[in-house]
């Protein structure tokens, strides 16, 4: 069975409030998802936007070719 994980975070400073981005992807077998959301200064999660991840993506996934806007489509859900 395939398994991928990978988590990214980013620190932002936006109209004078510092905020964490995190981005997430997470593959098990055939399925998985891809999730970005955005901490505030408390720590707690202000905005969350989780999709699936279609069978091309993770065939790119599979053999480690970079997939350009992954998570255009979860930013645009936040903003």
């Amino acid at each position: 069975m395939f398994i991928y994980n990978s988590i990214q975070t980013h620190s932002e400073f936006k109209k004078g409030i510092n905020q964490t981005k995190t981005k997430r992807v997470s593959v098990r077998g055939k399925s998985g998802y891809k999730m970005v959301t955005i901490r505030g200064r408390s720590g707690r999660v202000t905005k969350k936007s989780k999709k699936r991840l279609t069978q091309n993506e993770i065939k790119c996934i599979k053999r480690c070719q970079f997939i350009p806007g992954l998570f255009k489509d979860c930013e645009k859900c936040i903003v």
